[in-house]
């Protein structure tokens, strides 16, 4: 049954529906980027959907940030154990667990590298992340650092936006991905109460939205052939103004849509499922669809590899729910500073 959606946008059970809907188009298009990357390498060739992904750069990751960011000011008020029990443990779990599965899989003790191979990139990837999951790390960093400079919160944000003028390019992910990104994450939540009013505004006023989203995209649309991959990371000031303009765009394409597409809704509402596991079908699809020698147009099979990414991930965390592999998706009961109840707490299933 489609979830009921007020005027504003407000979803049934509290939630709010226009925040699900950006974090389901975002998380789809994070999937969408690591499918066609990966097709394309291995094939040895580009496809007709590069320009997409292209495009979907300038909200992608900073939309997704911002929309974590919305709900620090609700954490900020807590003490320190309380924070790092709430948000920090948990996501320190999953990136632990869900990097250990990575590594087995990308390095195998019994593979070539051996188990000194092995750990040496575990070692690495405990202060470095690779792969997918530096997102779930770096989630992990913001939301340390917004706690930590709360009381400064609006200076802290100037001084990350003077940062995300020129982004660190050292290799290394931590600094570099903060430098680029932590203004979109602390702007979310300093600017959380402002960000909700206007949505609400725009929700109340469909057409003008409508106008202000088809202008954007008008905008945005031509920028992708001139500020491409290389310049929207290198040139200074760049990668910040088309971020700011993308999360724009995100936020009224997120109201617009709020509540139309109930399945966009789910995946949002479920994005840290669908983040945490979907390298394990896109790996397994792209190895069968390669080998099968089946002819395919890149484009066509990175959106059906992309689908079937999403979706198993959905189908995993509904079918070990209640089973002893709940553990994969929800943080144990023991693991926590204060006590709780037997059982398992579910920590939450969006991003």
């Amino acid at each position: 049954m489609a979830e009921s959606i007020a005027p504003s946008g407000r979803a049934a059970g509290g939630r709010i529906g226009w925040v699900d809907t950006g974090k389901g188009i975002c998380i789809i298009l994070v999937v969408l980027m690591h499918v066609a990357g990966g097709l394309e390498l291995a094939a040895g060739q580009e496809s007709w959907i590069d320009p997409l992904i292209a495009w979907a750069k300038q909200f992608r990751m900073p939309g997704l940030f911002l929309l974590s960011g919305l709900f620090v000011p609700r954490l900020a008020g807590l003490g320190w154990g309380a924070f790092i029990d709430r948000k920090i443990v948990p996501l320190a779990y999953y990136y632990l667990l869900w990097f250990t599965i990575n590594a087995l899989m990308r390095f195998p003790p019994w593979g070539e590298a051996g188990v000194a191979g092995f750990a040496r990139n575990y070692a690495l990837g405990l202060v470095d992340p690779f792969g997918v999951l530096w997102f779930i790390y770096l989630l992990t960093v913001f939301f340390i650092a917004a706690r930590a400079v709360w009381r400064w919160r609006h200076a802290a944000l100037g001084v990350s936006a003077l940062l995300a003028l020129a982004p660190l390019n050292t290799g290394w992910m931590v600094p570099d991905q903060f430098t680029a990104y932590f203004v979109f994450f602390l702007a979310g939540a300093v600017f959380s109460a402002e960000i909700r009013a206007a949505a609400e505004r725009a929700a109340a006023h469909r057409g003008r939205t409508l106008a202000l989203w088809g202008g954007w995209f008008a905008l945005s649309a031509l920028a992708t052939p001139f500020l491409g991959h290389e310049v929207q990371t290198a040139a200074p000031g760049i990668h910040l103004l088309l971020g700011l303009a993308g999360v724009l765009g995100i936020l009224l394409g997120s109201v617009l849509l709020a509540g139309r597409l109930p399945w966009l809704d789910y995946c949002g509402r479920n994005s840290l499922p669908i983040y945490l596991a979907f390298f394990l079908p896109m790996v397994v699809g792209r190895s069968i669809l390669l080998r099968s020698g089946v002819a395919i147009d890149l484009g066509v099979a990175a959106l059906l590899l992309t689908a079937i990414s999403v979706v198993v991930p959905l189908l995993l965390h509904r079918l070990v729910r209640n089973t002893p592999l709940s553990f994969l998706f929800a943080r144990p009961a023991w693991l926590s500073l204060r006590p709780r109840g037997t059982g398992q707490r579910e920590f939450g299933t969006s991003l």
